[in-house]
């Protein structure tokens, strides 16, 4: 039964799946940002080599765990509450945030499928 609080376990769950995908969507990035960081700061070209072929193996999998969570995230989000249930007003708004966090998450998730077509980690 879900219940008009924010922390209660079925919002709280929804969160917590969508704090997952944005960050492993920003961390299956991090070939191309600390790429352009280290450049910045002026370290060599093979350090950044480097670094990027050790976070480029993870990639892959980060990806899959941001597709998921976002998989998770819309069945619920999606899924209609009875309006019989006590406080489905305040759950109704609470799931319009978590409609607008999920399009910035998955705004997210493809850019960084989209990112090493525009620009290459390393070649």
């Amino acid at each position: 039964m879900i219940t008009s609080d924010i922390s209660s376990p079925p919002l709280q769950k929804l969160r917590n799946v969508l704090y997952t995908g944005g960050i492993a969507a920003i961390l299956a990035s991090a070939c191309h940002h600390i790429a352009f960081l280290l450049a910045t700061f002026g370290f060599s070209e093979t350090k950044i080599v480097y670094i990027v072929t050790i976070t480029d193996w993870a990639r892959p999998f980060l990806i899959i765990v941001a597709l998921i969570s976002l998989l998770i995230s819309y069945l619920y989000i999606w899924q209609n509450p009875s309006s019989s249930e006590k406080g489905s007003e305040v759950i109704a708004m609470h799931i319009n945030t978590d409609k607008a966090f999920f399009a910035f998450v998955t705004m997210l998730v493809l850019v960084v499928l989209m990112l090493p077509y525009f620009a290459p980690c390393t070649e």
